[in-house]
């Protein structure tokens, strides 16, 4: 995957789809698009999967409280999008159990029982197990330390749990394997256009410093957050005006909560909300998810001391016994929805996530909303728009007739071991591994950067990897390192060098704030 291939194509070819943004959305048209036999260029302004699309609660599920609202369509989709995300993406999405407690009468207990006999009918043959009312015995054998006050039992039912930011780069790479262009680090900024029709964008390449001009027959905006933007820049007005909503989790170690279950719990205001807990990689447990609104720069989303509290605080309203502090929390993160205000419910947890395309130019359509889960249905949705409205783009390319419903070890982690392999016999050294504390080889960090668009710190420590959230302390021996190799993978000077530590050092900080006392 030679970038400045990759940038020639960008600029000499014209494709007949263009996607804008490099997030789950953006990904799942291009997978879709390539299914179809297109030939397509991805352009992302950052890092793939750098906004949103890593920022996510990292569950797989078809959203239980969207029941309430009675959203049956939303909720049938996206439990069947779990279905196949869990078979097709077995390495990154993995089944894992809840429980969601009940207090203070049996009548509680009874209607949850028969709300999640409606999911699970929903679900279909797609469910994963069915849900089972739990005594409340068994509920505190499952999670230690819960409150037992008033509680009379619970719901033991079954979501998915990914690795939100692998998941995309995971789809990315596989369509870039196919030959599809894919640049990050490529800034869509000036948009050519006359006559209603978009003809070119011109794009700075970050990582080259050059301009180039990408052509393309058919243009889709998947930025998420960023979609009014976008349409600003090519002189309209939105037709949907997004009003995104801030999410923020915490991140603690698993010894809170052993057991390798997810819990529902209350917050601990008055706000009328759930909040959930959901084991995660390296021995760490997400809490989440704070959901308001949000006014500010959407390139600078930060998690604040008041955030943080919320969460820590609905955390030992449920668990007393823990006694969370904010000095006992590894690392948060913060990031945005990219929620339709369509739906004039007066807050964001009420708000609908449904998503919406829309055309604005004739060959210029938008998409926004919308989760993680239903990522693919998405891309398919967005391209039968644009089937109806070409009839006369013809593929380039034959179909993909290749299998969606693959089982056991991936195609795509299996190139990356065999590449990583490739490496380790041209040069054994390149199987050390670089820190005591995380299991990360001189081969992994090659292998992102030859073959899966590194080109920073960031883009292999915090979404090639975990790690940004597991290092509670500055492991400023293991960044050096990093910087070291690409530097050297990259042909990059000592300046760029001291540049990158402290590239790395603020953001790192980002998922590290620390808070006065």
């Amino acid at each position: 995957m030679n970038r400045n291939e990759s940038t020639d194509r960008a600029n000499t070819e014209v494709f007949d789809i263009c996607i804008i943004g490099g997030g789950i959305t953006g990904a799942g048209i291009l997978a879709e698009a390539e299914a179809k036999g297109y030939q397509c260029i991805l352009i992302e302004k950052n890092d793939f999967a750098s906004g949103t699309s890593s920022r996510s609660s990292k569950l797989i599920h078809g959203g239980i409280r969207y029941l309430k609202y009675l959203q049956f369509q939303l909720v049938h989709e996206a439990l069947q999008e779990r279905g196949y995300l869990l078979k097709v993406y077995p390495h990154l999405v993995k089944p894992i159990p809840f429980i969601f407690p009940s207090y203070h009468s049996s009548t509680d207990l009874f209607l949850k029982d028969v709300i999640f006999s409606l999911y699970d009918w929903i679900a279909g043959r797609e469910v994963i197990k069915p849900h089972k009312k739990m005594h409340a015995d068994k509920v505190l054998e499952q999670l230690p330390g819960l409150l037992n006050k008033d509680l009379k039992g619970g719901i033991s039912y079954w979501e998915g749990t990914a690795n939100d930011s692998r998941l995309v780069l995971d789809v990315i790479s596989s369509c870039a394997a196919k030959n599809q262009v894919v640049l990050n680090y490529m800034e869509a900024r000036d948009f050519e256009l006359s006559d209603d029709t978009l003809r070119s964008i011109r794009c700075m390449d970050h990582d080259g410093g050059r301009l180039i001009t990408v052509k393309a027959k058919v243009y889709i905006n998947a930025t998420g957050a960023w979609t009014d933007a976008i349409i600003s820049r090519m002189n309209q007005k939105p037709s949907y005006e997004l009003k995104p909503s801030k999410g923020v989790h915490i991140i603690i170690p698993s010894s809170y909560l052993p057991g390798g279950c997810g819990c529902i719990i209350p917050s601990s205001t008055d706000d009328k909300r759930f909040l959930y807990t959901v084991p995660w990689e390296n021995e760490l447990t997400i809490i989440g998810t704070t959901d308001t609104e949000y006014h500010d720069d959407v390139d600078q989303v930060k998690a604040t001391r008041k955030d943080v509290e919320y969460l820590v605080a609905a955390f030992n309203k449920s668990f007393p016994d823990k006694k969370l502090e904010l000095k006992d929390i590894v690392s948060v993160y913060a990031g945005l929805r990219p929620l339709l205000a369509e739906n004039k419910e007066s807050t964001p947890y009420k708000r609908s996530r449904e998503y919406q395309t829309w055309w604005t130019h004739n060959n210029v359509i938008h998409i926004a909303g919308g989760k993680l889960t239903s990522f693919h249905s998405m891309g398919k949705k967005c391209l039968e728009e644009v089937g109806k409205r070409f009839k006369n783009l013809n593929p380039t390319r034959p179909l993909n007739t290749e299998s969606s419903n693959a089982t056991g070890k991936h195609k795509d982690e299996r190139q990356s071991e065999n590449y990583r392999e490739q490496i380790v016999l041209a040069n054994p050294v390149f199987n050390a591994t670089l820190s005591k504390n995380y299991s990360l080889t001189i081969a992994e960090i090659i292998d992102f950067i030859r073959h899966q668009f590194a080109r920073h710190v960031e883009d292999i420590l915090t979404r090639r990897t975990s790690i940004t959230y597991a290092m509670k302390e500055f492991d400023e021996k293991l960044v050096i390192e990093v910087v070291s190799l690409l530097s050297k993978e990259l042909n990059k000077t000592t300046v760029w060098m001291e540049e990158e530590l402290n590239r790395y050092r603020s953001h790192w900080l980002e998922y590290h704030p620390r808070f006065d006392n």
